[in-house]
């Protein structure tokens, strides 16, 4: 299994790479559109689960007579998947908020660290996190779409490295 590794990974070089591309492209032009879509997704899936468990309990039925857990499990999944897709954007619309307070204070808490060590460099990187979470609680949404479009492109290149490595690999593989 490990020993085709290497070459499994390199012959699915260009899929991963397009992957990359398509899905850094998707969230560069319209981040907003790509989060209800992962929403969509998400809650979509969880559908299929419910309704995979219910069917899984109508055949139990017919073989025991008697009904098993897996309705009440079917019915719940489908429950969740609702409310996940009701709740969604208000979900998203909280998590920078979330971030933001996470990074001030691990900030805050390095920085207590940086001043008793008495570095200078550590000291400036902990306010710049600082800052930076301030900026993410006081203005999420587009800190938030500026990340994610940073994340886009990230991916977006490395797709594009994919696909020069595939190329040269293939190169020193045919010498």
């Amino acid at each position: 299994m490990f020993r085709n590794f290497p070459k499994n990974f390199q012959r699915h070089a260009i899929l991963r790479a397009v992957i990359f591309i398509v899905i850094g492209a998707a969230i560069f032009i319209s981040p907003n559109g790509f989060l209800r879509l992962i929403g969509y997704v998400i809650a979509g899936y969880l559908i299929l689960l419910g309704i995979l468990k219910i069917y899984q309990n109508y055949k139990f039925k017919q073989q025991t007579g008697s009904y098993g857990i897996g309705l009440a499990g079917g019915m719940i999944l489908i429950i969740i998947a609702v409310i996940f897709l009701y709740f969604a954007p208000a979900l998203f619309s909280i998590l920078p908020f979330l971030l933001g307070l996470m990074i001030i204070i691990n900030g805050l808490m390095h920085l207590i660290l940086a001043l008793n060590l008495k570095s200078i460099g550590w000291t400036i990187f902990c306010i710049l996190l600082v800052i930076g979470g301030a900026v993410l609680v006081f203005n999420p949404f587009k800190t938030t779409l500026i990340l994610f479009q940073t994340f886009g492109i990230i991916l977006i290149c490395i797709g594009i490295s994919e696909i020069i490595g595939y190329f040269q690999n293939r190169k020193i593989s045919s010498y």
